[in-house]
C-alpha cells in the first residue's frame, strides 16, 4: 500500500487503527487506517514541530503518546488532548542528531541514542512538568538504535557504529522503585555494562525476545549475531547472510526473528536446535509477477544506457519494496480479512503488510544458509 512518496519510519497506535509515518522530512503525518485495502488513507494530523529530519516514531500503547526523534538534536513527547496533538520537549543536552527512541515497558522510561556517542534514559519529572534526560557515556561513536528487555524496564541494549553492541543497566532510583530484580541482581547501578559483544562491521538494529533471554543484532557486514543473555558468559552465534545487509530486525511473539533493510524482502529466521539458521525468504502479494531480481535490473539498466542513453529501465524488481525497507513494526491484528504479524516501510512510500501465510510460505522454503 503506498501511503506517501517516501517513507522513513512508520508507528502503530494501540488498536491499530492510525499509523504515523515521516516522508523523509520534519513532518509526521498521521494516517487513519482504511476498511478496504483498496480506499484511500485518511491524513488526520500532520505534527510539525521539528526543524530536521525526524529519525524515528515510538507511540506508546498504554499512554497513548508518541515520541519522535530527530537531527535536530530535539526529541518530543506528543500528547493528545482536546482533539489535537500538543508537543512537549524533552531536556535531552545532546550535541549531536537524535538517532533513535524506544519506550520501556511500562511506559515511564525511554531511551534516545544519538550521534553525540551518549544513550540518554529520560523519564518525567512530576515537580516541573517536564522531561529530564540522564546520559550513558560508554560508547565511542553514534549509538544507531535501542531496544529494551521486555521483562523488565531497567535493561537496555545498544546498537552502536563503534562495532559493538551493549547490554546496559538503566535503573532509576526515583522512578523504578527501591526493590527492582534484575537477571544480574537487584538495584544495578545506572550506567553498569553487563555484557559488551563485538561485530566485524557497524551494528545497525538490535533487539530482544519476548521473554528477554535472547539478544539479536544485525551488522553492517551482513551478518546477524544471537546472544543468550541467561548465560553468566557471552554465548553468542552468528549467522552469516548471502544477502545485503538488515537494516532492522524483529522478533515475533513465536520467538522467530525477521529482518530486512538494504535486503529488500524481510528473511526469516528461527532456532532449529540449538542453533539459529535463516529459513527463508518473505514473497509479498505485492511483489511484481514477472519481475527481475536486483542484479538483473542492475544488467537492464547499463544495457538501457547503451541502448538509449538513459540509465532508467522500465524494469521492477520481484520483491514487495522498491527501495531501502526503512522500518520495521509489529502489528499482530487483521487488514484485509488476513492475520497480519508485522509491516514495513520503505523510501519507495508503501506500507507492506506481512501475513502469517507469508511466513509460513517462507518456513517451507528451508532456504537455510
Amino acid at each position: 500500500t503506498r501511503v506517501e512518496d517516501q517513507i522513513t519510519c512508520h508507528a502503530w497506535n494501540a488498536d491499530r487503527s492510525q499509523l504515523a509515518v515521516c516522508n523523509n522530512s520534519n513532518e509526521l503525518h498521521i494516517y487513519k487506517k482504511p476498511a478496504q485495502e483498496s480506499d484511500q488513507w485518511e491524513r488526520v494530523a500532520t505534527l510539525k514541530e521539528h526543524d530536521a529530519l525526524i529519525t524515528e516514531i515510538a507511540w506508546a500503547p498504554k499512554t497513548n503518546r508518541i515520541l519522535t526523534t530527530s537531527q535536530d538534536r530535539n526529541a518530543y513527547v506528543w500528547t493528545f488532548e482536546s482533539g489535537e496533538w500538543k508537543p512537549m520537549l524533552v531536556i535531552l543536552r545532546i550535541s549531536s542528531a537524535a538517532t533513535s527512541v524506544k519506550w520501556c515497558a511500562d511506559e515511564q522510561k525511554f531511551a534516545v541514542g544519538s550521534g553525540a556517542k551518549t544513550l540518554a534514559i529520560c523519564n518525567h519529572d512530576e515537580a516541573n512538568n517536564f522531561w529530564v534526560s540522564k546520559q550513558m557515556k560508554n560508547h565511542t561513536s553514534t549509538v544507531v538504535a535501542v531496544a529494551w528487555d521486555p521483562s523488565s524496564n531497567v535493561i537496555i541494549a545498544t546498537a552502536c557504529t563503534d562495532y559493538k553492541c551493549r547490554i546496559f543497566s538503566a535503573y532509576i532510583k526515583a522512578v523504578d522503585g527501591k526493590a527492582c530484580e534484575t537477571r544480574w541482581g537487584a538495584n544495578p547501578k545506572f550506567g553498569t555494562l553487563f555484557f559488551e559483544i563485538p561485530s566485524l562491521g557497524w551494528v545497525r538494529d538490535v533487539a530482544f525476545d519476548a521473554t528477554g533471554s535472547t539478544l539479536a543484532f544485525s551488522s553492517h557486514n551482513s551478518t546477524l549475531t544471537f546472544v543468550d543473555v541467561t548465560s553468566s558468559e557471552i554465548n553468542a552465534q552468528q549467522v552469516r547472510l548471502s544477502d545485503l545487509p538488515l537494516s532492522h530486525i524483529l522478533f515475533l511473539p513465536d520467538g522467530s526473528l525477521v529482518g530486512a533493510g538494504h535486503t529488500y524482502d524481510p528473511l526469516l529466521f528461527a532456532k532449529s536446535g540449538a542453533q539459529w539458521a535463516q529459513m527463508g525468504k518473505l514473497t509479498g502479494k505485492a511483489a511484481v509477477k514477472g519481475g527481475v531480481s536486483a542484479v538483473g535490473s542492475t544488467r537492464q539498466m547499463w544495457q538501457s544506457q547503451v541502448n538509449t542513453g538513459q540509465g532508467q529501465g522500465a524494469s521492477k524488481l520481484d520483491s514487495a519494496h522498491q527501495n531501502l525497507v526503512c522500518g520495521m513494526q509489529y502489528y499482530g491484528a487483521q487488514y484485509a480479512a488476513s492475520p497480519v504479524e508485522f509491516t514495513t516501510s520503505g523510501l519507495d512510500g508503501k506500507i507492506v503488510f506481512w501475513t502469517r501465510d507469508e511466513l509460513a510460505g517462507a518456513m517451507q522454503g528451508m532456504a537455510i544458509s
